[in-house]
C-alpha cells in the first residue's frame, strides 16, 4: 500500500467492511428482533404489512446515515490525535 489517501480514494480499503462481525449478545439480540418480526408479520394485513416494512426501511436508512456519522467523528478523532502525538502538542 503505497498511499493511505489514494487507497481510501479508489476504493481498496473499506473501513465498514473491517469492522468485523457482530459480538454473540449482539447476534442475539437480533436474531430476537427479527423472530419477533416475523411472528408481527404473520399476524399482519398486506396494507400493515407494506407499512410495517416501511418502518424497517426507514429505520436501516436513519442506522446507516448515523453509522457514517460515527464513522466520520471518530476519523476525525484519530486524525487529532495523530496530529498531537506527532507535533508534541494539540491541534
Amino acid at each position: 500500500m503505497d498511499n493511505i489517501i489514494n487507497e481510501l480514494y479508489y476504493g481498496n480499503i473499506r473501513p465498514v467492511e473491517q469492522m468485523g462481525g457482530l459480538t454473540a449478545e449482539a447476534a442475539a439480540i437480533m436474531k430476537q428482533v427479527h423472530e419477533n418480526e416475523d411472528k408481527l408479520e404473520e399476524r399482519l394485513n398486506e396494507q400493515e404489512k407494506e407499512l410495517l416494512h416501511a418502518i424497517q426501511d426507514d429505520r436501516f436508512d436513519a442506522a446507516s446515515i448515523i453509522e457514517e456519522k460515527r464513522f466520520r467523528e471518530a476519523f476525525i478523532l484519530g486524525a487529532k490525535l495523530m496530529a498531537e502525538i506527532l507535533t508534541g502538542g494539540p491541534q
